[in-house]
C-alpha cells in the first residue's frame, strides 16, 4: 500500500527524531556528548578561531542555542574562548586538549552510525538518497516565508 504523500513531512520527522535520539546515545556512550555538541566540536576543529555566529550559520542552528551549547563545551573542558586575531572585540572557539580527543572519539561513533544508515539504503539507494536530500535542502531553503511581526518572533520557541 502506497503511503499517503500528505503525510511525508511527519514522517521525515520521526526518522529524524528517531535519528537524532538514538544517535545521542551512542555520541554520550563512546564521546560523553550529545549529537549537536558533537557538531559544534567538529566545526571548531575545521575552523579553529571560528565565532559563535559562524558555527550557528554552519549548523544551520540558532545563534541562542549555539551559545548555550557552547557555556556546556566550555564547563566542560572540551573547548576555549580566546580574543579573536582578527578583531579585537570579538570572541573565537578553539578546542581544548579534551576536545580533540572527544572529537575523535564521536568522528569514531559518526563512522558507525554511517555505516548503519549506508547498510539500509544499499548500494543503489545511496547515491539516490544523497541526490534526494539536496533536492529537497534546496526546496526547503527557497519556501517563502510570512512577514513575523516582533510580537509573535518573540514568542516563537528557538528550534535550532
Amino acid at each position: 500500500m502506497a503511503r499517503d504523500p500528505y503525510r511525508l513531512i511527519g514522517r521525515i520527522q520521526q526518522v529524524s527524531h528517531s535519528l537524532r535520539k538514538k544517535s545521542d546515545r551512542l555520541l554520550i556512550d563512546s564521546a560523553g556528548v550529545t549529537t549537536a555538541q558533537a557538531g559544534i566540536l567538529a566545526v571548531v576543529a575545521d575552523d579553529p578561531g571560528c565565532s559563535q555566529r559562524d558555527v550557528a550559520r554552519r549548523l544551520r542552528l540558532g545563534e541562542s542555542a549555539v551559545v548555550a551549547a557552547v557555556g556546556r563545551l566550555l564547563s566542560a573542558g572540551l573547548v576555549e574562548r580566546r580574543v579573536s586575531d582578527q578583531d579585537p572585540r570579538a570572541v573565537a572557539l578553539f578546542l581544548a586538549a579534551r576536545g580533540v580527543e572527544t572529537v575523535g572519539r564521536a568522528q569514531e561513533t559518526y563512522g558507525v552510525i554511517n555505516g548503519l544508515v549506508l547498510e539500509a539504503l544499499g548500494v543503489e539507494g545511496r547515491a539516490r538518497f544523497a541526490e534526494l536530500l539536496d533536492a529537497l535542502d534546496l526546496a526547503v531553503g527557497s519556501f517563502p516565508l510570512p512577514a513575523i511581526d516582533e510580537d509573535s518572533a518573540a514568542n516563537t520557541p528557538d528550534r535550532g
